[in-house]
């Protein structure tokens, strides 16, 4: 994110059908590329260097299904399976066990380990053994929303996505020179708003007064499946201070059965509104004369259409970020809510940390990798 500067975006104040005042923080989308490489978690932490010490064992293709109690009080044995209609195996830690499964994969371990609301878990045929009705509840995300624009040009990615001999070319220069357009973060720019309209009608979600409601994610081509012709610009919005929460439970005591996610997204009438004003702030955007002779017409949408109209598209469009946060999260350890401590140790139970996501109470008014790593670094200092 380039601070070096604010853009204010203001709307006649005369004409209600456009956003209210904003302040835009804009810049280049940053990426973890070294060399027409993706520096992934599973490049850098295991790379060869790391992969080869004689302490650390990668187990690949296994599953999680139970972390299990060793003794009166402590989890230190971890179940899992390399196939899912094969046997079961157990390894025990010495010290303490590091669940670090997700958002989703976390309190799903944990409630089918018999950790969680403890009347939920008897209803489902699961024995309680600590608990914890904090487990599963509490998840956020950030909503976006598909919104593109059809485009005076043939320079967008949307071209190679339909042409075969193009993407393949794109493809050897890549594979030849680690250059070309496979190189580029497809988000190539992102902007950071603030909607001054809540004023008045709904308390602050951000975190301060510096802090973004939403965020304008632009790249160079329709953002979604591509249409048979034509070239796009997508600008992208996202709801970046949630009020929703949402949950992750389970319908079966069945380990491997995938867990109910229920994301709760644009569940508040805030969330719907800072959505609806950001959907008008991406016509806002494209509307600016630097865009004239380039941005034809939106795709999907008339920006003339009454208000329930909006909010119809807004619900029929809307979507996830993938950002899942909060599903066993932190609080004071005298808190008797909260699933660990600020330690990161499961309450009420030894011999087990959660590392990942799922330990954030709230959400991070930005993209999670980064908070991701620093969470991760910590635990392990």
């Amino acid at each position: 994110m380039n601070s070096g500067y604010q853009l204010g975006i203001g709307a006649d104040d005369t004409n209600d059908d456009l956003p209210h005042l904003i302040i835009c923080w804009p810049g280049w989308a940053q990426a973890t590329i070294r060399k027409g490489l993706r520096s992934s978690s599973a490049t850098s932490y295991l790379a060869p260097q790391f992969i080869g010490r004689s302490n650390l064992h990668v187990l690949l293709n296994a599953q999680v299904t139970h972390v299990l109690q060793t003794s009166t009080e402590a989890f230190r044995t971890v179940e899992f399976a390399q196939d899912l209609n094969g046997p079961r195996f157990n390894l025990t830690a010495v010290k303490e066990i590091v669940l670090s499964a997700g958002s989703i994969g976390t309190p799903n371990i944990l409630l089918h380990s018999g950790i969680g609301n403890s009347s939920t878990l008897t209803s489902l045929g699961i024995q309680p053994l600590v608990n914890l009705p904090s487990v599963g509840q509490n998840l956020s995300d950030h909503a976006l929303l598909s919104v593109s624009f059809l485009v005076n040009s043939t320079d967008t990615y949307d071209t190679a996505e339909r042409n075969a001999t193009l993407a393949a070319e794109q493809l050897a220069q890549w594979n030849t020179t680690r250059s070309g357009p496979y190189v580029d973060n497809p988000l190539s720019q992102m902007n950071w708003l603030r909607v001054s309209g809540l004023a008045g009608q709904f308390p602050d979600p951000a975190a301060g007064p510096n802090t973004a409601h939403y965020e304008l994610i632009v790249s160079n081509e329709l953002f979604g499946f591509p249409l048979p012709t034509g070239n796009y610009l997508s600008v992208v919005p996202a709801v970046v201070s949630p009020t929703t929460r949402g949950s992750v439970m389970l319908n079966s005591n069945d380990s491997l059965a995938d867990p109910v996610i229920n994301p709760n997204l644009l569940g508040s009438e805030v969330d719907l509104f800072i959505m609806q004003e950001a959907l008008r702030s991406s016509l806002c955007f494209t509307s600016a004369p630097a865009w004239a002779g380039y941005v034809i017409s939106p795709v999907g949408i008339d920006f003339n259409s009454n208000e329930p109209e909006l909010d119809n598209f807004i619900q029929a469009n809307s979507g996830t970020m993938f950002y899942p946060v909060g599903t066993a999260s932190m609080s004071p350890k005298s808190a008797t809510w909260g699933v660990v401590d600020p330690d990161l140790r499961v309450k009420g139970l030894r011999g087990l940390r959660i590392v990942d996501l799922s330990v954030v109470p709230f959400i991070p008014t930005a993209h999670t990798q980064a908070a991701t790593y620093i969470i991760e670094e910590r635990a392990a200092d």
